[in-house]
């Protein structure tokens, strides 16, 4: 082999390590070690020499050292082999050869765009810097308009529309978020490419090629990451101010060409230190669409939705959920493993994205046979528990209690409803006769409320039922739970556990790791099939469920999981005792017995759907939450 550096490879130092810049992006490689080797080693990879030249000299350890990069370096396309017969990957014309390869029409797209008029606007030095890039890449006529600080004056914008510019570049800084949303709209309608940048002295945020959502990469920002931004930019100079200049050329140079792929679709942000990047999804925030109050005709229409719709297979949902997840921009910040115990069940975490005005961060976990199980499980409460923190002021019926008019910003009318200095109101189903009804807001959501929690009947599925169900047999234990009294029955067979295999198994792994196990049928004194597990004689878990198995088996695992996680068995609330009776299997429950149920208590179980942000809505829309009300 005659090891041949790539035309369209190229490389440069970084202070942990080195990043190489290719046509498919850019590749880090954080060891020092291997950057100097690198440097070294690439002024002779020219095609002249065989390995064995290269490396006829040097000790047996860095002999292997460097064979074993070059093997690295060939399968990660930036090194070809120039042996006689070998048909070389670069030609005459690399960028019509890398156009070719993705478009198969190069000279069309390349006479496109070399000879096209280039717009770019931004602050010395980014902006000479992507001058020379564009100049280096073959584009001839280009306009510039230069500024100082975070906004693009208006006229940048009248000249794209008036003067026939065919593709430009625009980097701003956090005061520029609206001018650079109308510059994006501007070249939407226009069908202009546009690249943008939102800068700050550590990072650039580059947008995609069609039209950059630039109020929801901000607000879906975490607020951390917001404070280098809003701090007076100082737009990243040196290597690095080159490095981003080419990147955003490429990335233009791609749309123009129509190389772009989905990748280019996606946020780019760029660390100005390491020269690292990463993409990122970011879904629409709510904010960014027009909202009112609902009606009740537009309520009763998208719970007649709901009732008839399905929100797919655990697959297809899987495949959604993958869009809300995102370190930095994701409603759901992390859905990962980490370090919690592993065995017997499988154990998911996720973090939640919160708003300002609610304390974080906040995490929920979820259990399973397996890890796909536990993941999915976990996914769908996350979403749950997002929509339950996820608050529209604009979809609410808000009233101030002083009667002066409320403000334009929607966390000033948030702050009034948790100040209790304005009632707020929206739209919930009755599940008894399935009417619509007005509920308080800070019922429908505990987060309005100072010092709130999660809410109790938080629900969630893939479709109408399994929302429901969840929800109301959450209310059905918290039902029990609430009761004072000393609460009795007869206990369970372990032939009845061990009907059900999975059960019979958490029972034997309890067993098995000393705990003293007995279930009692407490059913008479919620309505439904309610199961409470009796550990060392103390009560450690309720579950209700509208089988007995299921509350069987979900009980079960509750425990199993706080005992492989070295958590306390502590009591959920009343204290349960073994009655002497003789245990008869109680009947399986429907939602409507449920629902009866909690209509025993003397207050109506409704259903509120937690849907405020249509970008989750559309991954799941069975996100609700049953309250009792009285009525």
């Amino acid at each position: 082999m005659r090891p041949r550096l790539k035309d369209d490879a190229y490389f440069t130092r970084v202070d942990e390590g080195l990043v190489w810049l290719t046509p498919a992006g850019m590749l880090s490689v954080k060891e020092p070690s291997v950057a100097t080797m690198v440097e070294r080693l690439a002024p002779r990879l020219n095609g002249r020499h065989t390995v064995d030249e290269l490396t006829a000299r040097l000790p047996e350890r860095t002999r292997r050292l460097v064979v074993d990069l070059l093997d690295v370096l060939v399968r990660q396309g930036l090194v070809e082999d120039a042996r006689p017969g070998r048909t070389p990957t670069a030609r005459a014309e690399p960028d019509a050869a890398f156009v070719q390869q993705v478009t198969g029409d190069p000279d069309l797209a390349l006479h496109r765009y070399r000879n096209g008029r280039a717009l770019v606007i931004g602050p010395d030095p980014l902006l000479s810097h992507c001058v020379r890039a564009l100049s280096a890449s073959g584009v001839t006529r280009v306009e510039t308009v230069l500024y100082e600080g975070g906004a693009a004056p208006d006229d940048a914008v009248h000249a794209l529309v008036q003067d026939g510019i065919d593709f430009a570049l625009h980097l701003f800084g956090s005061t520029g978020l609206s001018h650079a949303s109308a510059l994006a709209g501007v070249c939407a309608d226009r069908d202009i490419p546009l690249v943008q940048g939102l800068v700050s002295e550590q990072e650039v945020l580059v947008g995609p090629c069609a039209t950059a959502d630039w109020t929801s990469v901000w607000r879906r920002l975490r607020p951390e990451d917001r404070k280098p931004f809003e701090a007076e930019p100082g737009p990243p100079s040196g290597a690095a101010g080159r490095v981003l200049a080419n990147h955003m050329v490429f990335r233009l140079f791609r749309c123009v060409t129509g190389a772009a792929t989905s990748e280019d679709q996606r946020l780019c942000s760029f660390a100005t230190r390491t020269l690292e990047t990463r993409r990122h999804e970011v879904l629409p925030h709510f904010s960014v669409r027009t909202a009112r109050p609902e009606s009740r005709a537009d309520f009763v229409r998208t719970v007649r939705e709901l009732r008839r719709g399905r929100g797919g297979t655990e697959a297809e949902f899987s495949t959604r959920a993958v869009q809300a997840i995102d370190a930095r921009f994701g409603p759901i910040r992390d859905l990962a493993e980490d370090e919690l115990p592993q065995l017997p069940l499988r154990q998911a975490r996720a973090l939640i994205a919160v708003p300002s005005w609610v304390d974080g961060p906040v995490v929920v976990t979820a259990s399973g046979p397996d890890f796909a199980t536990a993941r999915h499980r976990t996914a769908l409460k996350a979403i749950g528990t997002y929509g339950a923190m996820t608050v529209d002021p604009r979809r609410l019926q808000v009233r101030s209690r002083s009667g002066g008019r409320l403000p334009d910003e929607p966390d000033d009318i948030i702050r009034l409803i948790r100040a209790e200095e304005a009632d707020a109101r929206l739209w919930g189903v009755r599940l008894d006769d399935a009417q619509p009804c007005l509920v308080d807001a800070r019922e429908a959501f505990p987060v309005l409320s100072e010092g709130s929690t999660l809410p109790t009947g938080l629900g969630f599925g893939l479709d109408w039922m399994a929302m429901t169900s969840v929800a109301v047999l959450a209310q059905c234990r918290a039902t029990v739970l609430a009761d004072r009294r000393e609460l009795t029955g007869p206990r369970i067979g372990h032939e009845v556990i061990d009907a059900d295999p999975v059960s019979k198994r958490y029972r034997r792994l309890l067993t098995a790791l000393g705990h003293d196990l007995r279930l009692i049928d407490l059913s008479g004194q919620a309505g439904v099939p309610t199961v409470a597990v009796m550990v060392h004689g103390a009560a450690v878990q309720v579950r209700c469920g509208l089988r007995l198995g299921e509350a069987v088996r979900a009980s079960l695992e509750d425990v199993l999981v706080a005992a492989q996680s070295g958590r306390p068995l502590s009591s959920p609330g009343p204290q349960v005792r073994e009655s002497a009776a003789q245990w008869s299997p109680p009947q399986d429950a429907s939602l409507d017995d449920a629902v009866s149920a909690l209509r025993q208590t003397g207050r109506t179980p409704v259903l509120i759907p937690l849907n405020h942000d249509p970008a989750m809505n559309r991954i799941t829309p069975y996100a609700g939450n049953v309250v009792l009300i009285n009525e």
